[in-house]
């Protein structure tokens, strides 16, 4: 591999990984903030449960919008091109985060605050449908076979370190100012922090190229295209996105049934300090990053399915031993859990869905299926979690409820993986040949 072809193949994943970064850093700020901040910002004071109510409904509205970005960001990206798609995404959801700092509050234009914050929320959702897919596939597309999974990786690292940038940001503010100036004006900070953040996402994303695999599909005879890439997935994929979904059940079950809903029960039953639920997720999340490469490397090896059920196993295991941990109240206790949870169920599944994903699609409607899948498992899945958590606890009073329904969700995912092929050695071209550079080049003089 010539010296050119290795600094465009950093390019592609550094931009890969900065650009889903700081989507995800938007989209878990808002996700803090809603807990701690806006229900008493954006919503009438007397009644604090509905206020609560009401924050928590505005960050549930981004899944909703979610598959819609995946199907509109999903169509330009396979008609038009993947970096297009991505620079609009970030571009709409940095404007949407930065704006949200800006809002006034509830004493100042009264209900006109949470409607924007709605709107808002639902334009970062909307955002966050299309980035994912398309950062993955950037990176998977440009990487040479053998070595798609360790490529495919650079997208998922956003995830963990827009969590952990996330939380750090808020305790630093939180570390500067008072309480009363946190609660006041200082959350601000950190959304508004965002517009820097873009402009360096998209200086990056702007220096990269769609990968030969694309620009050979965009210009090839366009009666093989389809019009519409959506209605050609649905038509002739179905039975590919089904079991996609159903796969990642254990991976979204277990990220908001543990990793997110524990920091809940913990504080509200257990009475531990917030900054140790703060403390537990950016340390899981830091610990989490060197695992996220070994299994990304280890599936270019064994293949992804092996990979994955790993992942699905380790959240199957853990389900119960995770509560036992967070149950003894103590420090080391959350920070164990949490670590074991990162590290193994999540950098497990995730680390590798990349790669799989976009492995189990054709070109010309790659962007949107792998978009679709991930965000529809996104709906189904992951946003009824917490509330379903919520009630388990409540009705049965152990929190071991929830560990049954994760576990539960790993044993769905484990009987959807054989329905997948192992896509390992798969070609990316349309017919699942190989496509480089050079053939690109050479076929379009």
């Amino acid at each position: 591999m010539t010296t050119g072809r290795h600094r465009q193949l950093r390019r592609v994943a550094a931009s890969s990984m900065v650009g889903t970064t700081i989507e995800w850093y938007d989209f878990f700020l808002f996700g803090l903030c809603a807990a701690l901040v806006f229900p008493g910002v954006f919503f009438p004071a007397g009644n604090e449960q509905a206020a609560t109510l009401g924050s928590f409904a505005t960050f549930g509205v981004a899944f909703l919008a979610r598959p819609l970005g995946a199907a509109v960001f999903g169509h330009f990206g396979d008609r038009l091109g993947r970096k297009t798609s991505l620079i609009a995404t970030l571009l709409l959801m940095g404007i949407a985060t930065f704006c949200i700092g800006l809002v006034p509050s509830y004493d100042t234009i009264g209900i006109a605050a949470p409607f924007l914050l709605a709107v808002l929320r639902i334009c970062q959702g909307f955002a966050l449908g299309g980035e994912w897919g398309g950062a993955a596939l950037l990176a998977v597309e440009h990487a040479p076979k053998g070595r798609r999974g360790f490529y495919g990786v650079f997208s998922q690292l956003g995830n963990p370190l827009g969590y952990f940038a996330a939380n750090g940001v808020l305790q630093v503010i939180v570390f500067a100012v008072s309480e009363e100036a946190f609660l006041a004006w200082g959350w601000r900070i950190g959304f508004l922090f965002s517009g820097v953040l873009v402009l360096v996402g998209l200086y990056m994303r702007l220096n990269v190229t769609d990968a030969a695999v694309f620009k050979q599909a965009k210009e090839s005879d366009d009666t093989a295209k389809p019009r519409v890439p959506l209605v050609a997935l649905v038509r002739d994929h179905w039975r590919v996105l089904a079991a996609s979904v159903l796969l990642q059940a254990s991976f979204s079950l277990g990220a908001y049934g543990l990793i997110t809903y524990f920091g809940s029960y913990a504080q509200t039953e257990l009475k531990v300090p917030s900054s140790w639920v703060l403390i537990a997720g950016m340390v899981g999340a830091l610990a989490s990053m060197p695992a996220y490469v070994v299994f990304s490397r280890l599936s270019d090896r064994i293949g992804r399915r092996p990979v994955y059920a790993i992942g699905i196993c380790s959240w199957l295991v853990m389900a119960y031993p995770f509560y036992a941990l967070v149950r003894t109240g103590t420090l080391w206790g959350l920070v164990l859990a949490s670590v074991i949870a990162w590290t193994l169920g999540h950098a497990g599944t995730y680390a590798v869905q990349s790669s799989f994903l976009a492995e189990l699609f054709p070109t010309r409607i790659r962007y949107t299926g792998v978009a679709m899948s991930y965000q529809l498992s996104s709906v189904l899945w992951s946003a009824p979690t917490g509330f379903v958590a919520a009630w388990l606890f409540a009705t049965t009073g152990t929190v071991y409820s929830v560990s049954t329904l994760v576990a539960a969700s790993a044993v769905l995912s484990l009987l959807a993986l054989p329905m997948l092929k192992e896509t390992k050695e798969r070609g990316l071209g349309d017919e699942g040949e190989e496509v480089t550079d050079t053939e690109t080049a050479e076929a379009t003089r």
